[in-house]
């Protein structure tokens, strides 16, 4: 998958400069190249155009308004990638209240978890549901993960971004995020297994 970014077209000093010093056409350049990548990531995010488009706008309108302060020792395209999954978040925290449906996101890596287990015996259905017929039952499970997982299983699992990089943007250790993509991907596999049950009856699959 294409990276995120050209760290070396985008991070020179020399465009840098052009983009503090207001160039239009080192913008144009700028938002050429990231629209398509900002707008695809809202929609994974927010699972509507609409709310899509308008964290595409917000995204840029904020780079245009803060770009004075963007740090080059950093990464551009981390730092386009910070602003667009902020947006979102609050597009979706917006959405909960309009709904009147604020969850409490309260923080849960230290909870235990038990893991779903497959019989031994059984091939794991998850990897075919993926392939074949689970991309309407996978949209529905993302949704519905709470947004500290869901942004970090998108970012990791979807985008395939760095450690590194998702840290950057979302401003968390290395272990906050290996611990709520792993919590994602166990709720995702759930929702998968559950729904390949219901499809196809126990048989011998068995969660645990």
């Amino acid at each position: 998958m294409e990276k995120v970014y050209s760290k070396t077209s985008f991070n020179t000093p020399d465009f840098l400069a052009r983009l503090k010093n207001g160039d239009r056409s080192a913008f144009r350049e700028l938002v050429e190249h990231f629209q398509g990548k900002v707008y695809n990531l809202a929609l994974k995010i927010l699972w509507n155009k609409e709310d899509a488009e308008d964290v595409l706008q917000e995204t840029f309108l904020k780079v245009v308004d803060k770009i004075g302060t963007f740090r080059e020792e950093s990464d551009i395209g981390t730092w386009i990638y910070r602003i667009a999954t902020n947006a979102a978040l609050m597009k979706l925290r917006e959405r909960q209240r309009q709904r009147g449906l604020i969850a409490e996101l309260t923080d849960v890596e230290n909870q235990e978890i038990q893991p779903s287990r497959l019989a031994p015996e059984v091939t794991n259905p998850f990897d075919d549901l993926l392939k074949k017929e689970s991309r309407e039952i996978l949209q529905t499970a993302i949704e519905n993960l709470p947004d500290i997982y869901r942004v970090v299983f998108i970012l990791k699992d979807v985008e395939n971004l760095s450690t590194d990089e998702i840290a950057s943007i979302l401003d968390l250790s290395h272990e906050a995020i290996y611990s709520r993509l792993k919590r994602a991907r166990m709720r995702l596999r759930e929702a998968v297994l559950t729904a390949y049950k219901e499809k196809y009856g126990e048989g011998s699959y068995a969660l645990s």
